[in-house]
């Protein structure tokens, strides 16, 4: 980094602090004046939901607010990781980079604990922000816009924060017999916030909004879920905050843990290839490759239990179940689900040709999406009851309302 950089970091992080309180990142057209759906989730259970033919689930347990949303980023969202992107540069530089050259070897040493410290102290922060955001959202506290922007920060924070660890490791390499002590475990914790649904959040920040409501966000006081269609794929992840006790003693020796998560998710472990990883006494991490989808699971090592879950499935690859068929204004709708209020499939036709009807399909008033050629559409539901329409023309039909 050139000398002259700091000076001219710090001053942009002082002047981009006021503005970034401010502004925040919007949902596409959300009535944040409306009252939240809220669904009294009849388990307190901890450990995956069980599921036939496909990989078992995490769900969040309590008094559950769940809602659509469209996404997209604005100024105050690209602020505020600006901010943090210098604010870690300049950590950086002042801990290790400034006089590392003219340093001893114990200076040295201490120059790369002291910055190390300082990035485990920011990792938790991530953690601690997520929580707070997820429970003043579950509350009515916090708006879904904030709680997506704060989801939004924790993923480009982690980014710089993983580049950190790397460049850290780089100078720990320079001097002789040290290393840092745990930086495997470290990476994952960072890579916890880089997940798939929020990496097309941010895809989709980069590029004009279809105003579609598809996101779903879910949140309780015990965690949060967050889901969205990526064309035929289906993305979530699930936090349990629970489940999560870095207090404890940990539950696991040797290989236990694995053979724990092989009982929670006997189905990836029969149809995928599991790659695990000991990061005790924090977590343990395991990956199920199945084709072309993919499970991740952290198991926390106090608890025993999964405290987040990280899925990718292809909807090809779901067990679907009629939920029914409805009729009205010469147009059909015929709604298809898939186990653990996974995506629905939606398919519209004209009554007595069963032809495909091109239509805008809505859940509970927000337009999700538009059926394709076929007149069918993937989309991503709600907890609890919702409501389906379907509109082409001057014509529409609702379902009754389904759901669990």
């Amino acid at each position: 980094m050139n000398k002259a950089t700091p000076g001219f970091l710090a001053l942009l992080l002082l002047l981009s602090l006021p503005a970034m309180t401010a502004l925040a990142a919007s949902p596409v057209g959300t009535n944040e004046a409306s009252d939240p759906v809220l669904r009294q989730v009849s388990t307190s259970q901890t450990t995956p939901t069980e599921v036939d033919g496909t990989t078992n689930r995490l769900q969040i347990a309590g008094d559950v607010r769940s809602e659509t949303t469209a996404y997209r980023s604005d100024f105050g969202t690209m602020l505020a990781n600006a901010d943090d992107e210098l604010r870690i540069d300049h950590e950086q530089y002042t801990v290790v980079d400034d006089g590392f050259d003219d340093a001893t070897t114990e200076e040295r040493e201490r120059l790369i604990r002291t910055a190390y410290k300082r990035l485990m102290e920011r990792a938790d922060q991530l953690e601690q922000r997520e929580r707070e955001a997820v429970r003043e959202h579950a509350a009515g506290e916090r708006s879904t816009a904030e709680l997506l922007q704060t989801l939004l920060r924790n993923y480009n924070e982690a980014e710089q924060l993983s580049n950190s660890l790397t460049e850290l490791e780089a100078r720990a390499a320079e001097v002789t017999g040290y290393s840092l002590p745990a930086s495997r475990a470290d990476v994952k914790t960072f890579n916890a916030h880089r997940t798939p649904v929020r990496d097309q959040l941010e895809q989709r920040s980069e590029r004009p909004s279809d105003n579609y409501h598809d996101v779903v966000i879910s949140t309780s006081q015990t965690g949060y879920s967050l889901s969205v269609m990526d064309g035929s794929r289906y993305l979530v992840e699930t936090t349990r905050f629970d489940n999560r006790d870095k207090t404890a003693s940990a539950q696991f020796e040797n290989r236990e843990a694995f053979d724990h998560t092989m009982e929670l998710y006997p189905w990836a472990g029969e149809h995928g290839k599991p790659y695990y990883q000991d990061n005790s006494p924090d977590h343990y991490w395991t990956e199920f490759v199945l084709g072309q989808d993919r499970l991740e699971i952290y198991l926390d090592s106090g608890t025993g239990s999964v405290y987040r879950e990280i899925q990718e499935l292809s909807v090809s690859s779901l067990p679907e179940e009629t939920a029914g068929t409805w009729t009205n204004d010469g147009l059909s709708i015929a709604v298809n689900e898939t186990p653990a209020n996974g995506p629905i499939e939606v398919s519209v036709t004209e009554t007595g040709t069963d032809d495909p009807a091109p239509a805008t399909i809505s859940i509970n008033g927000d337009v999700v999406g538009e059926t394709g050629e076929d007149g069918t559409l993937w989309i991503v539901p709600p907890a609890g009851d919702y409501e389906v329409t379907a509109e082409t023309g001057n014509r529409y039909i609702s379902t009754t309302r389904i759901g669990s």
